[in-house]
């Protein structure tokens, strides 16, 4: 390990000069294009002032180590000079989880190797850098999956998921990343590498290493992760159901969670969510509309008996595979908007607030939350997925015109501040899978209630200067 300076860095060229000498010239990016790539994430609002010309402060450098031994050496470096960093993976969070304003930034896109897969126990390591098409390709070359699908999986990576406990879109069968993490590589603030063994399940006190999974880089810097993998399906059924009300699709999808018929995708769309979706489909009705696919050689028989249990019309089957197809389209669709090239003008707003409830309250969360940001929002549309036996995410997608970008993101934080809110005093909780960064901030000591205190108290102990991501999560 170098010999670190001990003395507090004072200005930026300070900073740059000892990055400089920890890894030399060629780790460490100062151009006006590195710095202004790396100083927010998709959060609408940081991209409204850039639209503007108005850009926050950056980062003061962005650092590119190699390999663990390189991040350990910059966390010991930054805990000694009491200089902030920012883990950065793709960049994708929608909720100001990068926000680095004069911080140091840790690229991790050179954490990129991926393992063979193991056969016999069907897992795969990759570094934190490695992207969600590498892993897929790698995977599928070898007949395998990871089942981790978020709609950022082009621009997202294995680091980020696990930093934001991320949740993809074919959850209902795989789980979320939680679910498919056998073991893990951490670096603690002070440079101190921490390794899991890998095992299907341990009972060797609490889960230590689950500390990292969405702590959204307030703790330490994952580095790497074994993951369970899965066959690649070879076969596929698809059913679509429309319905008259909301409260009969959400039925539905309670009886097929809480059923054993094991979907791979379930998303339930309401009337404006669903004219959304289908405005490449002009003469299909509206919604509520329902997708959901079964995988294996007996997903005919089980969609069969997931249709029988429905009270509704059975649609198109081709929708779904419409789904399937341009599942992430939305991504573009977003980066246009919040360019102002889209339908809402040059200077529209648009943004996604997922929550999540059980299913004795999801009901009047919907409806709540339905009823409470229409009056704020020109348009409001509203998905269920992510089902499980007890409960369901809803996600909210807003979408207003505005007569300036002031005002849209004057539009925006009161679209925060209804649902939060909202959803605290409809007893549901304030993140499903985009976890909190600095949006969701002020309303996380209300969620978590006595456990926030216990949250901090792990914050100072792990990280007693306070250098990581400081602010995210309301740390």
């Amino acid at each position: 390990m170098l010999t670190l300076l001990t003395r507090r860095c004072t200005s930026a060229g300070a900073i740059v000069t000892e990055l400089f000498d920890l890894l030399g010239a060629g780790a460490v990016g100062t151009s006006p294009e590195d710095l202004a790539a790396h100083a927010h994430d998709w959060f609408p609002v940081a991209l409204l002032r850039d639209r503007r010309g108005e850009p926050g402060q950056g980062p003061s450098a962005v650092v590119r180590p190699p390999d663990a031994a390189a991040v350990s050496t910059l966390l010991e470096w930054a805990q000694e000079t009491g200089t902030p960093v920012v883990p950065f993976g793709g960049g994708s969070s929608v909720v100001r989880g990068i926000e680095p304003s004069g911080a140091v930034v840790i690229d991790l896109e050179r954490l990129n190797a991926i393992s063979e897969v193991d056969e016999k126990s069907r897992l795969v390591t990759a570094g934190a850098g490695v992207t969600g098409p590498e892993l897929r390709a790698h995977l599928a070359e070898r007949g395998y999956l990871l089942g981790h699908e978020p709609q950022s999986i082009d621009i997202s990576t294995v680091g980020g998921w696990l930093a934001t406990r991320a949740c993809g879109q074919l959850s209902a069968r795989y789980g979320g990343i939680e679910d498919l993490v056998a073991g893990l590589e951490a670096v603690l603030p002070g440079g101190r590498v921490v390794r899991t063994k890998t095992a299907p399940r341990r009972s060797t006190g609490p889960d230590l290493a689950g500390l990292m999974i969405g702590s959204e880089g307030a703790l330490g810097i994952v580095t790497e992760a074994t993951l369970r993998v899965s066959p690649l399906p070879t076969e596929r059924a698809d059913l679509c159901v429309r319905f008259e009300h909301m409260t009969e699709g959400v039925k539905a999808c309670r009886l097929l969670a809480q059923s054993d018929l094991a979907p791979t995708m379930v998303r339930l769309y309401d009337p404006e969510d669903a004219t959304l979706f289908l405005r490449n489909h002009p003469d299909e009705p509206p919604g509520p509309l329902l997708l959901t696919s079964f995988d294996g050689t007996d997903g005919v028989t089980r969609r069969d008996r997931a249709a029988g249990l429905m009270d509704g019309t059975t649609g198109p089957a081709a929708l779904v595979a419409h789904w399937w197809e341009h599942r992430n389209d939305a991504v573009e669709e977003f980066r246009k908007v919040m360019a102002g090239e889209g339908p809402l003008g040059p200077h529209g707003i648009v943004d996604t607030i997922e929550v999540a409830g059980t299913w004795s309250v999801l009901r009047d969360l919907y409806h709540s939350l339905k009823d409470a940001l229409s009056e704020v929002a020109m348009v409001v549309g509203c998905h269920l997925s992510h089902v499980y036996p007890d409960g369901a995410c809803l996600y909210f997608t807003m979408g207003s015109t505005c007569e300036s970008d002031e005002q849209a993101e004057e539009v925006d934080a009161r679209w925060w501040a209804v649902a939060m809110r909202t959803t605290l005093d409809s007893g549901g909780t304030i993140s499903h899978h985009h976890g909190i960064g600095r949006a969701r901030a002020g309303w996380i000591e209300e969620e978590l209630g006595e456990w926030f205190e216990v949250l901090r108290q792990i914050k100072k102990a792990i990280d007693p200067k306070g250098i990581m991501n400081p602010g995210v999560m309301g740390l």
